[in-house]
């Protein structure tokens, strides 16, 4: 855990190098430690890696199936998802990671974008509407700034989101 935690805001700061050696370090001394699987999940997905990603997510899940924090582990599956272009397996995921966790609204902005992505406008919409109701100052910058993937990942998240009428 003491690797784990500075290898999680290194990856918020962006320092991935810094952060890929604490996370990896942290489970190779733990490897039962779901939290650091998890992370180094978020690392891949930030990496544009997502199969890795996907299996770490799931590794975090099996070692802790009553984790409080387990909406994570979903929203990493369907983040990894999301990178992979497989938006409605995104979707789907999304909407788990809702359920386990529903007043987590920040979900939204990633469920309409993948919505968008798989061209089911009318459900990209309704969801659009509850992300709006929540952030209404949202916008595109915002949103970059918010999420730590990669320039091509914030890219395709854009172009779903300004379908959608998110202004930039």
């Amino acid at each position: 855990m003491i690797l784990a935690v500075p290898g999680a805001g290194h990856t918020f700061v962006r320092n991935f190098g810094t952060a890929r050696i604490l996370l990896e370090r942290a489970v190779v001394l733990d490897p039962n430690s779901a939290w650091a699987w998890q992370r180094l999940g978020w690392l891949e997905n930030y990496a544009d890696r997502p199969e890795p990603a996907i299996e770490y997510f799931e590794k975090a899940l099996r070692l802790s199936p009553l984790d409080p924090l387990n909406f994570n582990n979903y929203v990493g599956m369907a983040s990894a998802n999301e990178v992979a272009e497989n938006y409605d397996k995104a979707a789907a995921l999304y909407r788990r990671g809702l359920e386990e966790r529903p007043h987590a609204q920040w979900i939204y902005r990633n469920l309409v974008s993948s919505l968008s992505g798989a061209g089911r406008m009318e459900e990209a919409k309704a969801a659009y509407a509850v992300l709006m109701r929540t952030y209404p100052d949202l916008t595109i910058t915002r949103v970059r700034k918010a999420m730590v993937f990669s320039d091509a990942m914030h890219d395709r998240i854009a172009a779903n989101l300004r379908k959608l009428g998110l202004p930039e």
